[in-house]
């Protein structure tokens, strides 16, 4: 029988990690045996292993079992998310203004800002430029305050879009751009231009504030580009934010982006959404000791992270948590690369649709959990690429995996392991490979629909080795190509059939056999479901 072998090279156990720091192992709610660590490379002769869009939603829309101590993500959360993921304020039009009906605000330093109806210049009581939007419109900001800000304060129930084109704001008493008051806020970046905003190490006002006119607490702005209302950034412009004090770009409410070449380097966060953080397309480069992706509202139906659209390019280094999200994180599209991070993706509910995700921790590589829901891992498409040295693929609840490629190049340590599941791990489509060490390996349910083996490995196999697994005739059922030194293997892709033995060899040698479905207990994880 002939096959087709498709060969997936993960380069993400040659990216950088900050450090090293051990997961704590859970009792797992699959099968288990013993094994190593290693990153890994998968060739695998298989059919049809990815879902369609269409197919993915289906997966979206539904939550994996409960167990009976926890409860299912709330009906706002379950209906937020889709397709094409989070639905939001944004129409897809927002690069497009009228430029001849735009005011033009021109920066100058020393009170020397000029611009039309709507626009206050002053000075602040520390001597720094002030400029401030006061009307709703569009504004089309250019020119250099070297300490100085610009503050959009329009009626709450008024939408404005400022307009970036070419232009250069550093403040030393806090957020660069602020966008104090505004029913919907839009920032474009002008085609061609290079914008720059950069806060101070010490912002002027640290503690909230409260309105005089409606006596509501009024958070101290906390980012270089800083927005109270729902904030869109659009347009093909160049946007570099600096933090030495706070976040990079932070909404309180929602933010969308659309379009864009943005670098963003944070003392804290990174980009933040408070209400959620949709990411529709652009390049963007984060570096952030904090968080580098956040939405942490915790409210039902809030605290969504999404990431789509086919040319969207995200690189984020971190010195916390790569993309962190208080309810769910949805991949639909996109390529996401996590270089270095604590633990890489977090959220509740974690939904794979699609795109291409490389994620390097030195903690957990994706991690759902929960102190209020039953946490969750939906895997649909997509090609998923997890280094760890915690753990690789962990989830507090469940996983259901039904199509998509993940590969998880997993710890050293036996304290953790390369898959560490609590509840049912039910896989009936897609190509699972796993490697990691021996005391915690985990496999999917035995009773999934699609058959897997899992094994340990007769003594280590070293990094730079390959792992092939033949059927009983000898035919090449997958190649594992390894980066760190490894004791054991998960594998699962439709080629598998339940109750055949497979043999594993590492340099023509044989280092182990397995029977699909049927898992050794072993090491410190637990053993096979009934």
């Amino acid at each position: 029988m002939s096959t087709t072998r498709t060969r997936l090279r993960t380069t993400a156990a040659s990216l950088a990690v900050a450090a090293l720091i051990a997961g704590c192992g859970v009792q797992g709610s699959t099968g288990s045996t013993a094994a190593g660590s290693t990153g890994s490379t998968v060739s695998t002769s298989t059919s049809d292993s990815e879902g369609s869009t269409e197919e993915t939603s289906g997966t979206a829309e539904e939550s994996a079992a409960a167990p009976e101590d926890g409860e299912a993500a709330g009906e706002d959360t379950e209906e937020a998310i889709g397709t094409v993921g989070l639905t939001t304020h944004a129409d897809g039009d927002e690069a497009d203004y009228d430029a001849a009906s735009a005011v033009s605000v021109k920066l100058a330093d020393d009170g020397g800002s000029s611009a039309g109806s709507g626009v206050e210049v002053s000075s602040t009581e520390e001597g720094t430029d002030l400029v401030t939007i006061t009307e709703a419109g569009t504004y089309v900001l250019s020119g250099t305050l070297t300490d100085g800000q610009v503050v959009v304060d329009v009626p709450e129930e008024e939408d404005v879009t400022v307009v970036l084109d070419g232009v250069e704001i550093t403040s030393s008493l806090g957020s660069a751009l602020q966008i104090s008051s505004a029913e919907d806020a839009t920032v474009v970046l002008a085609d061609g231009s290079d914008n720059a905003l950069t806060d101070p190490e010490t912002y002027a006002q640290t503690e909230a504030s409260v309105d005089e006119e409606t006596g509501e607490e009024v958070d101290a702005p906390n980012a270089a580009l800083y927005s109270t209302a729902d904030l869109t950034i659009a347009g093909t412009g160049v946007l570099t934010v600096e933090s030495y004090g706070s976040d990079g770009i932070t909404s309180k409410d929602g933010l969308v982006i659309l379009s864009g070449e943005i670098t963003v380097n944070a003392v804290d966060d990174g980009i933040r959404g408070k209400d959620f953080l949709s990411i529709q397309g652009g390049t963007l480069t984060v570096t952030a000791n904090g968080d580098a992706l956040k939405s942490d509202n915790a409210e039902d139906g809030t605290g969504i992270i999404t990431v789509s659209g086919e040319s969207t390019e995200i690189a984020v280094a971190a010195g916390d948590d790569a993309v962190k999200a208080e309810n769910v994180i949805d991949l639909v599209d996109g390529t996401l690369t996590v270089t270095q991070s604590l633990e890489g993706l977090e959220s509740a509910r974690i939904v794979v649709e699609g795109g291409t995700t490389e994620v390097t921790a030195s903690d957990d590589a994706l991690n759902a959990a929960s102190d209020t829901v039953t946490p969750s891992v939906e895997i649909s498409g997509g090609e998923l690429t997890l280094t760890s040295d915690g753990d690789g693929l962990d989830s507090n609840g469940t996983v259901t995996m039904t199509g998509g490629t993940v590969v998880v190049n997993g710890p050293t340590m036996d304290g953790n392991g390369a898959v560490d599941v609590d509840g049912d791990f039910l896989l009936s489509g897609g190509t699972l490979t796993a490697v990691g060490s021996a005391g915690m390996m985990m496999a999917p349910s035995t009773d999934s629909e699609q058959a897997s083996i899992a094994t340990a490995l007769s003594g280590s196999v070293a990094a730079g080795e390959t792992l092939t697994v033949t059927d009983a005739d000898g035919a090449v059922v997958a190649e594992v190509e390894v980066t760190k030194d490894t004791a054991s293997l998960v594998l699962s892709t439709a080629d598998l059939v339940a109750g055949e033995t497979y043999t594993v060899t590492a340099g023509g040698t044989e280092v182990a056999t397995a029977t699909a479905g049927e898992y050794a207990q072993g090491g410190m994880g637990g053993g096979p479901r009934p």
